[in-house]
């Protein structure tokens, strides 16, 4: 298993735009922390530019390391030429918790393959420029299961960490997942133990991290 490391998150939305051969290629980047966010930032690009030529697309949706919780797309583009190398970009940063939509307005010459990869790679690093960043440091990853009269408990405890909720379920329990900074894990699983009395179920995720 490979050691926990630090990475960036964006810190608000950022956008960039520049042109190559008369193509205008507009980089959009919002944070995000599930792929649902990711998809419906991706849908507002499209709403925000419908006459455009292509929205294609990248997101992490945890750290940048990570094998999975990664996506992308050309959009119609020829294959290998947009969402890979953009994605690329987004990890070669050591940037987690992003999506990048660069769309595309078509200028009336083609930039061949290598052109176009070039090019909405050069979006993306123009956008990452306009980013405030901040590190995010190692992260442990939980799912919890309680009956609903804990809840107050259980939000209470999770108040007095760094906790990120990334989905929530309600069925006949409440079912939580969320990550919190490594080395809060110990001082957060004696606080659960202490709070819960053993009512809530408590797995240790395989995270990202």
């Amino acid at each position: 298993m490979s050691t926990p490391r630090a990475y960036k998150i964006p810190m608000s939305e950022a956008e960039a735009e520049i042109e190559v051969k008369k193509s205008r290629f507009i980089a959009s980047l919002c944070p995000i922390t599930s792929e649902a966010e990711a998809k419906a930032f991706i849908e507002r690009q499209r709403n925000r530019f419908p006459g455009a030529n292509h929205h294609c697309w990248a997101f992490v949706v945890a750290e940048p390391f990570a094998l999975k919780g990664l996506g992308s797309s050309d959009d119609g583009e020829p294959s290998g030429t947009a969402g890979r190398p953009m994605l690329a970009v987004l990890t070669g940063a050591e940037l987690g918790q992003a999506c990048v939509v660069v769309t595309r307005f078509f200028g009336g010459t083609k930039l061949g393959t290598g052109g176009l990869v070039r090019a909405y790679s050069q979006a993306v690093r123009a956008v990452l420029e306009q980013t405030p960043q901040v590190l995010r440091e190692p992260q442990a990853y939980y799912r919890l299961t309680y009956p609903y009269s804990l809840t107050a408990a259980v939000e209470a405890t999770l108040n007095g960490f760094e906790t990120n909720v990334q989905d929530h379920q309600f069925t006949e329990q409440v079912q939580l997942s969320l990550s919190l900074p490594l080395e809060q894990e110990s001082a957060f699983v004696s606080a659960l133990s202490e709070q819960l009395h053993g009512q809530a179920r408590v797995e240790r995720l395989d995270g990202a991290d």
